[in-house]
């Protein structure tokens, strides 16, 4: 699944390859722009705006860590009853 990243400055494009209730693996073209720790918003057509933080970056790949709140975690139980399988 292909989601966009904004950390405040910079929109990147990453496809998913691991979710969770609480976080999301990503992998990435170009994650130079992306830091341990910056504030971010995903956004997917399956997922709708998301926030978290990005809590690892190894390579190419992220680890972002969603906040936990009721708007998050009703986006998420609704992906995996409707569009996880």
């Amino acid at each position: 699944m292909f989601i966009k990243i904004r950390n405040g400055v910079y929109e990147k494009g990453a496809m998913v390859v691991d979710i969770s209730n609480t976080g999301i693996g990503v992998d990435m073209q170009d994650p130079r722009d992306m830091k341990l720790g910056d504030r971010v918003e995903i956004h997917s057509e399956k997922l709708g705006f998301l926030n978290g933080q990005i809590r690892w970056v190894r390579g190419n790949r992220l680890g972002i860590r969603f906040d936990l709140n009721s708007n998050n975690s009703a986006k998420i139980a609704a992906f995996f009853k409707f569009f996880h399988r």
